[in-house]
């Protein structure tokens, strides 16, 4: 039994970069080896995937896409079993200009049949160059068009994996290294509130000015 981490893979001024990275459970089986040719067709087909109008708009000029990586990994031990990098011959640069910093972003919550946190999982999608309303939050027509979008690309990826592997299927999933379970999205969901990805800088250095005090 094995599970499919897909990463979006992506850069930002100064060398930051940034990820997305939705997970699918296969409904058959790889077998005892996995195809590293068909799983190198796959990232390259989602490395090649648009997310569509809305979402490069929240991307802004600022971000961009360079590539994907896949990872087929052992569902009892989460161990790596298979992977594939494969970069983009060109930058995918989102549109509009930016107007907030690097780590804001819009979350779509995955939602699952199964109770507890174990059957909830979220997704971060940067939200640079998109605008607020006045009370600061996001437009409901903008949630709109990425719940939208966000679906549609979900399932261009999930259609790259089985265009690959023709035997198995695929389904977004949630998996949870606590109980080692991977259960099914049922719905996909987005609040009207901008968040913040927490993480750490590594090359996003700051530049200081100061005053005598």
């Amino acid at each position: 039994m094995s599970y499919v981490r897909v990463s979006i893979l992506g850069a930002s001024p100064n060398g930051e970069v940034w990820s997305v990275n939705p997970v699918f459970d296969p409904t058959g089986e790889f077998g005892s080896t996995v195809d590293q040719t068909a799983l190198d067709s796959a990232a390259s087909a989602i490395s090649l995937i648009s997310p569509g109008a809305f979402l490069l708009t929240g991307l802004s000029t600022a971000l961009t896409i360079t590539g994907a990586r896949v990872e087929v990994r052992d569902d009892s031990t989460d161990d790596l079993l298979a992977i594939s990098v494969k970069p983009r011959a060109t930058p995918l640069v989102g549109t509009n200009t930016p107007a907030r910093g690097p780590q804001d972003a819009m979350v779509i919550s995955l939602r699952t049949d199964t109770p507890g946190g174990s059957g909830r999982g979220r997704l971060y999608w940067p939200f640079l160059g998109i605008g607020v309303t006045t009370a600061l939050r996001i437009h409901p027509t903008d949630q709109a068009n990425a719940l939208s979008g966000m679906a549609t690309y979900l399932h261009a990826m999930e259609s790259a994996l089985a265009t690959a592997f023709p035997t198995i299927g695929f389904d977004l999933a949630v998996r949870s290294r606590l109980t080692h379970t991977t259960p099914h999205v049922t719905r996909i969901q987005i609040g009207d509130v901008v968040d913040t990805q927490r993480r750490r800088r590594d090359k996003y250095i700051e530049s200081y000015v100061s005053v005598a005090f």
